[in-house]
Formats: structure tokens, sequence, C-alpha cells
């Protein structure tokens, strides 16, 4: 019995994540053949697929808008209309997590305690219109959100500036918001930040450089960044932002350091995902709390880059779960 799986990834996401490259040898072995699809194509003449592995969403990252819909609409509705087909992974799911309300609705539906640890998502109001500043404040003290706060977009898709953040010390630095966005409690991690990847049932762990705890930021003006050169490695080092400079420091993976997270509440993160949304490859970020150990769950995303882990890992998993399939 063979399997035929539809791979359909724009240019920019296929280039980064290298598939079907990686796994061309492996789906070989075990009788697996891989189609590239070509979004722009009726995708009717290019099938059958048993699977269909995508990143549809990434078509806004590299095409002008409407051309972008036109490939995603295509992809969708060749779904729909092949419903034994399984999908790599759920378009409404995939979409969701492009908006952090609803990804913050989601991580709260997952909270819970576990092993004296408390999975939680950082206190979060969302500022869904423009607003005064004396308006905004006022949200701000009905709301008893404790300062600093982080000043986060609603998008967290990558066209949309969804990386643009702040860190607000007071009251009187609420000028300096924008709205509408969601305003976040921060609390201190000592700098580091745990990146989760899964796919299935398998996943692995990496650190990553974070934000350092704001005990160690002296000036409180607020402090405009990008998260995804904060916590990138071999990026430049940002004083304002980062206690060290991550270039001089190893960043372990679970395979050098398997106890830097409890992998029994790791697991029940991704149960408790898997049993919302369905989804098979995805990832998520964790915080450690300086005061409490717990787990603050700040981030979801499907398909993740899968970087920062062993090379080996991603390939083997993915080919492992396509093998569920057979």
């Amino acid at each position: 019995m063979s399997l035929r799986l539809g791979l359909c990834l724009p240019k920019g996401k296929k280039a980064r994540i290298r598939l079907p490259e990686r796994i061309k040898e492996h789906c070989q072995n075990k009788n697996i053949k891989i189609i590239e699809i070509d979004a722009n194509r009726c995708l009717e003449a290019q099938g059958p697929f048993d699977v269909l592995l995508h990143k549809i969403l990434d078509f806004h990252n590299e095409l002008p808008y409407d051309e972008a819909e036109e490939r995603i609409h295509r992809v969708m509705k060749y779904a729909s209309l092949h419903h034994k087909m399984i999908v790599i992974d759920n378009f409404s799911w995939s979409l969701k997590l492009t908006d952090r309300k609803l990804m913050g609705d989601l991580i709260k539906a997952c909270e819970f305690s576990l092993n004296a640890i408390k999975v939680f998502l950082p206190k979060t109001v969302e500022i869904i219109k423009q607003m005064s500043f004396i308006d905004l404040q006022k949200s701000v003290h009905n709301s008893k959100l404790k300062f600093p706060i982080l000043v986060k977009p609603h998008s967290a898709y990558f066209a949309n500036g969804s990386h643009d953040m702040s860190l607000v010390f007071s009251l009187d630095k609420l000028s300096d918001v924008t709205t509408p966005c969601l305003l976040q409690e921060f609390c201190n991690h000592g700098g580091v930040l745990y990146k989760v990847f899964v796919v299935g049932t398998q996943f692995n762990i990496c650190e990553r450089p974070s934000i350092k705890d704001t005990t160690e930021i002296s000036s409180k003006s607020t402090i405009y960044f990008d998260s995804h050169v904060v916590s990138k490695t071999g990026k430049a080092y940002l004083q304002e932002i980062h206690s060290f400079d991550p270039n001089q420091k190893q960043w372990y993976t679970c395979d050098e350091k398997p106890d830097m997270l409890n992998e029994v509440v790791v697991k029940e993160i991704i149960v408790r995902i898997q049993k919302i949304t369905g989804l098979l490859l995805f990832g998520f970020d964790l915080l450690i709390e300086n005061e409490t150990g717990n787990y603050a769950l700040i981030d979801i995303n499907q398909f993740p880059s899968y970087s920062g882990i062993n090379e080996r890992h991603f390939p083997n998993h993915l080919v492992n779960l396509l093998q569920c399939f057979l």
C-alpha cells in the first residue's frame, strides 16, 4: 500500500523548512509518494492526494492579497470536495491562530495545574477599538492590570507586523500605546524562552533568548521591539532588551538538557491543545515564571519553523506521522 502526499508550501516556507528535500529518502523507503502542488493550477489535475500538508496562509507573505486569497481558496475548495483526504492542518484553526485574541481564548481553555506547576495565560485585556489616552488609562485601571505591560498587535500573522511590540511601565506611559491592541501583564522569566515543537505525539524543546527581567531595566521609558528578533539566535545583542549577549551563551535543546521542562506537564499541554484543535504540526512558547516556577503559555502557532532543534528530528517525526495514515 502506498500513500500520496500533496505538499502545498509557498516558496518562502518551502525554502525555510527545506521540504520535500529533507523527507524524500525517508518517504521512498516507506512507500510515500510526494506530489508538490502548484496552487496556481487546478488541483484536480494534480491529485488525488491521501494527505494534504500545507502552509497556505503564507501565500500572503509573498503575493498580492487577491492573488494569495485566490490560491488559498483554490486549495480549501479542493479539500472541501475530497472529505476522505487528511488535511495537515485544519484550515479553520490555522486561521484562528493568526488572531491573538482567539489564540488567547485557546490558551485559557488549556489552563491547568499538574505536578505543582500551573500552566497559565498571563492576564490579558483586549482593546478592541481606538480610544483616547484617558479612556485607555481607565480601562487598564478597571482591569487591574499590573505594570509592566506588554502591548501586542491583534494579528499574530507575520506579514501584518505581528512581532512589533512594546513594554509599558506606567499609566502615564500608556500615551505611547496605539489602539486597538492586546495588553498583557509581563512576567519575569530570567530572559529565557522555551520553544516546544510538536509533530503528532512527538515533541522537541529548545531554549531561546527573551526579554530580561524588568528588575534589570532602570529606565521606565516605553521599550519598542521586534519579538522575532529578540528571541532569535544569531541576531544582534540588544542591551535595552537582553540581560546578556545571546551570542555568547550556549542555547540547549532537550537532547542535551532533557529536564529543561517538566515532560509530564508539556505532554498535557499538547494533549489539551490537540483535543480542542486537532492540530498535528504546531509549536508553542513557554516562560518559567521566576517567582512561582509556573509556566506561562504565551504563543501557539501552526506549522512552525522547527529550527533550533536537532536537524534529524523534524523529518523523522513527520515521516513517522505520515506512516500512521498508510
